[in-house]
């Protein structure tokens, strides 16, 4: 598939300019879109039980995007504790995403990806878009 056609995926169901911060994180949340803090998300779910849920939902490949616009296609991937620029993960149809930014937070977007996350974590709620909630406060 060509990247070109992703990216127009990620802006049409998600509003996701690969390039730039995503609306979990600022504005209004989407539906099918949550974002934890990366240590509440590593302490309860972590990367290994990420990539077994990312193995259960996608065929194909995947493909990432960062804020230093490098774009990479992988037949598989593994996605492990934050250490680059700001970055996107998705598959072709963009049906789900993560984005993992320096801001210490990691966002899912995807019914089936969310509903597996939450599957596995309990208690999920207690740490839910966090920056919503203290704003509420």
């Amino acid at each position: 598939m060509d990247i070109e056609l992703v990216k127009t995926n990620l802006k049409n169901k998600w509003n996701i300019n690969p390039y730039d911060f995503w609306i979990p994180l600022q504005g209004k949340l989407k539906e099918n879109t949550i974002y934890f803090e990366t240590d509440a998300f590593e302490n309860k779910i972590g990367y290994e039980k990420l990539n077994q849920i990312l193995k259960e939902i996608n065929n194909g490949n995947v493909y990432s995007f960062n804020e230093a616009r490098e774009e990479h296609i992988y037949s598989e991937i593994l996605i492990k504790e934050f250490n680059s620029p700001d970055i996107f993960f998705t598959n072709e149809n963009a049906d789900w995403v993560i984005y993992q930014t320096h801001e210490e937070t990691i966002s899912f977007a995807g019914k089936e990806l969310i509903d597996k996350i939450k599957l596995h974590w309990k208690n999920w709620e207690d740490n839910v878009n966090p920056w919503e909630i203290n704003t509420e406060k």
